[in-house]
């Protein structure tokens, strides 16, 4: 019998990978990819629950904050969004592997 994974957690993957693929090295294109991943994400969000629903919840902001630095709409270094994202990935991960 094989372990069923958390909801939402397939979903958040997907679009994880869909961000990797699609952000390149330019701003504008790490922004509108950046844009797609948070709205991917609110969709995940919506059949996880508990922890790492919250986890998909975070990640989702992270990705808009992201977004809102890389076209100036706020200021800020967006290396440092990249770093929590990349925690919580990880985070992430971990709890949909953990079932």
């Amino acid at each position: 019998m094989s372990a069923v994974r958390p909801g939402g957690c397939d979903e958040a993957a997907a679009a994880l990978t869909a961000y990797r693929r699609n952000a390149g090295t330019v701003r504008s294109s790490q922004a509108a990819a950046a844009q797609q991943t948070y709205r991917d994400l609110m969709g995940a969000v919506l059949d996880a629950q508990g922890v790492v629903g919250a986890k998909i919840s975070r990640l989702a902001a992270e990705f808009q904050e992201l977004n809102f630095r890389l076209t100036g709409m706020t200021g800020g270094d967006p290396n440092q969004v990249i770093a929590d994202i990349n925690t919580d990935v990880a985070e992430l991960k971990r709890l949909c592997e953990s079932i």
